[in-house]
Order: structure tokens, then C-alpha cells, then sequence
């Protein structure tokens, strides 16, 4: 049982943002595959973008969940 005043949502929205960063991580990887097999620089600028996107996003996480209020080290204290 949780403990009062705790939450498991942070938890739960910190793996669903680890799911969507490693989708868009294969996702950047696949595109730039496509990208040298049919040398295109499109396809290569692409999934130079969603890896940023990816990278931004994974920043944005790991500032939000390990701040000085963070809510993943109340739930997991």
C-alpha cells in the first residue's frame, strides 16, 4: 500500500516519457538507416531532428524528475 500523500503518477509519467524518448530514438535511428541507403540528405536531416527532439525531451525529464521538488524522490523515498 502507498504510504499517505504519496502519488505513483510521477512514476508513471517518468517511464511514459522513457517510452516515448527511446521511440524516438529508434525512430531517428531507422530514418537515418533509410537515409544512407537511398542517399538522401532529407531523410538524414530528419533524423538529426527527431534525435534533437529525443535528446531535448530526455533533458527536460531528467531536470524535472531530479529538481530540488522533485516528485520521483518522494515517491520513491
Amino acid at each position: 500500500m502507498a504510504a499517505s500523500g504519496s502519488s505513483y503518477w510521477p512514476a508513471v509519467i517518468g517511464l511514459t516519457m522513457f517510452a516515448v524518448v527511446v521511440a524516438l530514438v529508434t525512430w531517428a535511428l531507422q530514418l537515418m538507416q533509410a537515409a544512407n541507403d537511398r542517399q538522401e540528405f532529407s531523410l538524414m536531416l530528419a533524423g538529426c531532428m527527431v534525435c534533437s527532439a529525443a535528446v531535448g525531451l530526455a533533458m527536460v525529464m531528467v531536470i524535472t524528475l531530479t529538481g530540488p521538488n522533485a516528485p520521483l524522490l518522494h515517491v520513491f523515498q
